[in-house]
């Protein structure tokens, strides 16, 4: 079984970018990422149109894993463009309170592709 270090993953998407890493690994970056930039911005609707590639991944990343909850959530908030308002930012807060779930959902998926995700 290999094991994706989520740290390390998120230091090879940052540099040199999301095209560096395997699909696995982007499926652990556009996840990590985002919930760092949660952590230190509280929000990330005004990240959206900044990072389109970004966001179609963790779109596709979130159908794969089966997180249709916040699959949704996403797709909402790319229909509100970007725009920092109440709404995008209780869709944001709701995202983030499902960072569990979607970490087991992704770590269930990872395992059935032979990868282990270490923190």
């Amino acid at each position: 079984m290999d094991t994706l270090v989520a740290a390390d993953v998120e230091g090879r998407g940052l540099t040199p970018g999301l095209h560096a890493l395997t699909p696995r690994e982007r499926d652990v970056f556009v996840i990590y990422d985002l919930e760092l930039y949660y952590e230190t911005e509280g929000s990330f609707a005004d990240h959206i149109p900044n990072a389109p590639e970004k966001f179609d991944w963790l779109e596709d990343t979130l159908a794969r894993i089966g997180d249709l909850a916040s699959l949704r959530i996403i797709r909402e908030l790319r229909r509100l463009n970007g725009g920092v308002t109440s709404r995008s930012s209780a869709l944001c807060d709701e995202y983030e309170s499902r960072s569990e779930f979607r970490w087991n959902y992704l770590e269930r998926y990872l395992s059935s592709e032979g990868v282990r995700l270490q923190w």
